[in-house]
């Protein structure tokens, strides 16, 4: 079953953030960071249904982020508007900074 626009995936999701934002806040979500890809500038928040936030797990996430985001750069992709994040078992643990 795939998520609503509104609710975040299972381990969270990341979502661009726009320069203005008109939608209400969902109060079933909590932001637990924000990444910005440091080639394009783009901003996205991470966030997590309020009743599972795991600020260890949005930290890990936000690494994953940032190596997806020089993917998508390496590749010529465009970084999709929202992106749904893996959770700590799908996440690899050979990496430098363990992703």
């Amino acid at each position: 079953m795939k998520p609503t626009p509104a609710q975040p995936g299972p381990h969270g999701t990341a979502r661009r953030l726009r320069k203005t934002t008109e939608s209400a806040p969902n109060v079933n979500v909590v932001v637990m960071t924000t990444v910005v890809c440091y080639q394009c500038g783009e901003k996205f928040s991470i966030t997590h249904r309020s009743s599972c936030s795991d600020q260890a797990l949005a930290a890990r996430q936000a690494v994953w982020l940032e190596d997806k985001f020089v993917w998508d750069h390496i590749q010529e992709n465009d970084h999709p508007g929202s992106i749904q994040l893996p959770g700590s078992g799908e996440m690899k643990l050979s990496g430098p900074r363990g992703v």
